[in-house]
């Protein structure tokens, strides 16, 4: 009997592995030859004892140049962030002259008060016999401008921050009282009538500004700190029923429901206000002289002759005339 194999050629080639691809070598690799047999062999070494020992001065070594490195990184970090020499010596010589400069600003101010309470004082000496209806309205105008210290019955309005804790972690600055809040409070008592405002012993004036600078209140350039005590002189019944009527409650409540700013208002029988001294001067009208007749030769009538011209009075003024200064206290806030 005879085997055909003509019908095996073809079952044979249908079971012979095709060629290998180049790219495919990295996968065959790791199919054929995994990397556990490496691993036991590595593992019967050591249980054997053919496994060549560990040299421990390497490990030392290492141990030791781990800590120097550590070491010299430290201090190199430290030495960068430490303040040099100069820049201290330069810091040190700008704290004091800070410093210097605020003791003059404090010792000029307080002079120029002490020379203010004296022209105040010689003034009203001057003219109490003399012309009391003028003292009478420069004393008005003193009260408008905030030259004058005053004292009298009124109404106290504290406005203080949020307690720690409300809202974020970090107490936002719509958490803070600023500085559109105290103009909104002035400006509602102005029109309320009152005739003299302070903010913390702060006098202000008909030129007086509120602003901020980053989270400080400023009032005439001077910082303020909370709680912010705004004190006003007038009628206290008159001041607390006008008060009421107007939108500064509606807003204060605002604050205090939605941003946690607390505020509290009480009347008060005797407030006494501070007098900002330093006024500058913006205009002056000279006043007749009574000595001035014009009957000396060669002086017209009407017109002051050398002998007189020292003599004459001066009106100044550094804020409107009149009692009414709730009008000037609103421009000067807004």
């Amino acid at each position: 009997m005879t085997h055909d194999t003509r019908n095996e050629a073809p079952s044979a080639s249908r079971h012979r592995r095709p060629p290998l691809d180049a790219s495919m070598t990295l996968l065959t690799e790791v199919m054929d030859r995994p990397l556990d047999p490496g691993y036991a062999e590595a593992a019967a070494r050591r249980t054997t004892g053919q496994e060549p020992p560990r040299r421990t001065g390497t490990w030392v070594f290492v141990a030791v140049l781990a800590v120097a490195l550590g070491f010299v990184t430290a201090a190199a970090t430290i030495d960068l962030r430490a303040p040099q020499g100069a820049a201290i010596e330069a810091r040190k010589v700008l704290e004091k002259e800070i410093l210097d400069r605020r003791e003059q600003v404090d010792a000029l101010s307080a002079q120029a008060t002490a020379v203010s309470d004296e022209i105040e004082t010689l003034q009203t000496e001057a003219l109490a016999d003399v012309d009391p209806a003028l003292l009478e309205t420069l004393q008005i105008d003193g009260v408008a401008s905030g030259s004058l210290a005053v004292t009298g019955p009124g109404l106290v309005l504290t406005l203080q921050d949020a307690p720690a804790g409300v809202g974020a972690d970090d107490q936002s600055l719509n958490e803070k009282v600023q500085d559109s809040d105290l103009q909104r409070v002035v400006n509602a008592l102005w029109a309320s009538g009152a005739e003299a405002i302070a903010i913390n012993g702060q006098r202000l004036t008909p030129l007086s500004a509120i602003r901020s600078a980053g989270e400080a209140i400023l009032v005439d350039l001077q910082p303020l700190i909370g709680p912010y005590r705004v004190e006003a002189i007038g009628d206290p019944a008159t001041l607390e029923t006008e008060f009421a009527r107007s939108d500064a409650p509606g807003y204060l409540s605002i604050l205090s429901s939605k941003w946690g700013i607390q505020s509290s208002r009480i009347s008060q029988g005797k407030l006494s206000l501070p007098g900002d001294g330093i006024q500058r001067l913006f205009y002056a009208q000279a006043v007749d002289s009574t000595a001035t007749t014009g009957d000396e030769p060669g002086v017209p009538t009407g017109q002051d002759s050398p002998s007189t011209q020292g003599s004459e009075s001066l009106r100044s003024s550094t804020g409107p005339a009149g009692a009414d200064s709730s009008l000037a206290g609103q421009e000067s806030t807004e």
